[in-house]
């Protein structure tokens, strides 16, 4: 998003809709993490997840990710988020909606807790999440919006809808950033990188100082000053380029 705003001039707002992937979870204070991970997934698949997913948190910068810890029916954090929605706004819900995965992700808490749903309310200052808590508020709107979820075909997270969604701005599950890029450069005219959308895809050619590079492909993120274009190559390194070392490919 980071990309866009700055190459391309949109401006994001990011709204957390509900979505259970089992209803069936307990509520309180839930159970065992790893003992519900064994048993939907095995012992032998999830002690082959756990180290790629830690190196996933730490390639983006976030280090103690833990699948260890508690996980529970997270019914009472959606009610919390759409409360917080309603409260302040985007804003409100995104800052909440932080706070509760460093609690799940990072201390290995559950989100069915009350006590960590009110220590995240108070931490980005959501008052009356106690009274929400105490009620039966907002189950209905959060049935609602999940039983849409699950008509329309969502069967997992992440699923991202941008621009209200529909054809070709729908993407499910974790893709790389050309692939929301190539969403936003179809949002309007295509951005001034050079002579280069952003998000397509070009090929390196006749560099003298790092022939390494030459015959690589990757994904324009956009200008770097008024000289060069940032690309970001397959095997995930990112270079500026002058365009004349850059050949444009088919998508």
């Amino acid at each position: 998003m980071q990309v866009a705003s700055t190459t391309m001039s949109i401006d994001f707002s990011i709204r957390w809709r509900p979505f259970f992937l089992d209803p069936s979870l307990p509520a309180g204070e839930g159970k065992d993490k790893m003992q519900h991970y064994r048993e939907k997934f095995g012992a032998e698949r999830v002690a082959q997840m756990a180290p790629t997913m830690i190196q996933t948190f730490k390639d983006e910068g976030i280090n103690g990710y833990t699948m260890e810890g508690r996980v529970g029916n997270t019914m009472d954090s959606h009610r919390l988020l759409e409360y917080a929605l309603a409260q302040g706004g985007t804003e409100k819900q995104n800052a909440l909606c932080e706070a509760l995965f460093d609690a799940y992700f990072l201390r290995g808490r559950a989100l069915s807790s009350r006590s960590v749903l009110l220590e995240a309310a108070e931490k980005v200052q959501l008052d009356g999440a106690a009274a929400l808590l105490d009620s039966e508020a907002g189950q209905e709107a959060v049935w609602a919006e999940v039983q849409r979820a699950y008509s329309s075909g969502v069967s997992g997270v992440p699923y991202f809808r941008i621009d209200g969604g529909g054809r070709g701005k729908e993407v499910s599950g974790g893709q790389p950033p050309e692939a929301f890029l190539k969403i936003f450069a179809a949002l309007g005219p295509p951005p001034a990188a050079l002579g280069f959308a952003v998000g397509s895809y070009v090929r390196v050619h006749s560099l003298v100082g790092k022939p390494e590079y030459n015959g690589k492909e990757g994904a324009v993120l956009g200008a770097q000053g008024s000289e060069r274009v940032q690309v970001r190559l397959l095997d995930g390194a990112e270079i500026a380029l002058l365009p004349s070392n850059l050949k444009a490919q088919g998508t």
